[in-house]
C-alpha cells in the first residue's frame, strides 16, 4: 500500500504528536503496532465506524460529509467532536468543552478523525482506567 494514499492519524501529548495508525484506500482503520499496522476496524461508504471484535464487527458511529462525528456508545452517545479543515481534530464534551485532541493527514481526513475519536482515543482511556486499578 502506498504511504500517499493512507490517512495518518495522530494524537496530541505533551511531548508533541503520536502516529497512532492510518485509515488505508481499503476503507480500513490500521492501529501501528512495531511499525506495523494491524486492522482494528473498518469504515464505511455511508460514514459508519465499525471495531472488529473476535467473532464479528460492531458499530461504533458514524461521521458525517461536513466532518462531525456522533458516537452509538451508551453512556458517551452523541456528538463527539469534528475535524476542521486543516486536519486538526476537536473533541467535544459537555464537561471539558472543546479541546484539540489529535490531526490526521491524508485522502480520508473526516474518516481519519472519525477512527481517532470512536476507536483509538476510547481504547486509551479504557487501558490507563484498567492499568491504574
Amino acid at each position: 500500500m502506498d504511504e500517499a494514499e493512507r490517512t495518518h492519524i495522530y494524537k496530541l501529548t505533551d511531548d508533541g504528536e503520536l502516529l497512532l495508525g492510518y485509515v488505508g484506500p481499503d476503507q480500513v482503520i490500521y492501529k501501528l503496532r512495531w511499525n506495523e499496522g494491524r486492522p482494528v476496524g473498518r469504515v464505511d461508504d455511508q460514514g459508519r465506524v465499525f471495531r472488529f471484535t473476535q467473532h464479528d464487527e460492531r458499530e461504533l458511529g458514524y461521521f458525517t460529509a461536513r466532518g462531525t462525528i456522533h458516537s452509538h456508545g451508551l453512556f458517551e452517545g452523541g456528538d463527539l467532536g469534528w475535524v476542521e479543515p486543516d486536519g486538526v481534530v476537536i473533541q467535544a464534551g459537555l464537561i471539558f468543552g472543546e479541546e484539540e485532541v489529535g490531526r490526521v493527514d491524508g485522502p480520508r481526513p473526516i474518516a481519519a478523525a472519525a477512527a481517532l475519536l470512536l476507536l483509538f482515543l476510547p481504547d486509551e482511556a479504557e487501558q490507563n482506567r484498567q492499568m491504574r486499578r
